[in-house]
């Protein structure tokens, strides 16, 4: 059996590795932690990494920004 999980540290704890010893009961297990960028997945794509890398230049630029509702944020 394999498995793939994406966490955020403060969710690494006793109940995340109970749940991994109820799911490999018996088993030997392999770990492998690497740290995970958001910005590496979003640049994946040529697509993506093109429109990340231009709202990037809008906001340098002040250019087609949208202004936030500040309600939002209460």
């Amino acid at each position: 059996m394999n498995a793939h999980f994406v966490l955020e540290s403060e969710e690494l704890n006793y109940a995340f590795i109970d749940k991994l010893r109820q799911m490999f009961h018996n088993k030997r297990v392999e770990l492998s932690i690497s740290e995970s960028d958001d910005t590496d997945y979003l640049c994946a794509s040529a697509a993506n990494k093109e429109k990340l890398l231009d709202s990037i230049a809008n906001i340098r630029e002040n250019q087609h920004l949208v202004p936030a509702d500040p309600k939002l944020f209460e």
